[in-house]
């Protein structure tokens, strides 16, 4: 089966939602809004979650769903993820800390990744074709640590 990306992108030079259906298409959802995180760009984090996957509730809200924060000048990101299969919500976990970057779980409460969140732009790429590849489950490119919060 195919599915649809829809990307979630609230930053200072670039706001809306936005599908993707083909690699192609993802990686482009991918650039814009890599390039909307420039000078700290975002209002919010932006999001994505596969159309085709159930939601719950009057606002219809998705099973599922990624989460991440961009830095374009160190070349580094953080996702986390919540859906199918788990209790809690997961974020990445890189071996290598990176202590001087800043990115944020909850750029509305001002809440961090932990420095062992930040994997690189193309883990990050990876991870958001794996997440659309398979339907919203939970990318095994990367590695995960539990989350308190989505």
């Amino acid at each position: 089966m195919s599915y649809t990306l829809e990307f979630g992108l609230q930053a200072k030079t670039d706001r809306g939602s936005f599908t993707a259906r083909t690699v192609e298409e993802v990686d482009a959802a991918l650039d814009r809004v890599i390039a909307a995180a420039v000078d700290y760009g975002y209002r919010h984090n932006p999001t994505a979650f596969v159309v085709e996957r159930p939601v719950f509730g009057p606002a219809e809200i998705p099973d599922h769903g990624l989460k991440f924060d961009v830095d374009p000048d160190q070349r580094v990101a953080a996702l986390v993820w919540v859906g199918p299969g788990f209790d809690q919500p997961w974020m990445t976990l890189s071996n290598t800390p990176l202590p001087k970057v800043d990115l944020y779980r909850d750029l509305g409460i001002g809440l961090r990744f932990p420095a062992n969140a930040a994997i690189t732009l193309d883990q990050l790429r990876a991870a958001v074709h794996e997440f659309h590849e398979s339907g919203g489950h939970r990318p095994t490119c990367v590695q995960w640590q539990e989350a308190d919060g989505f």
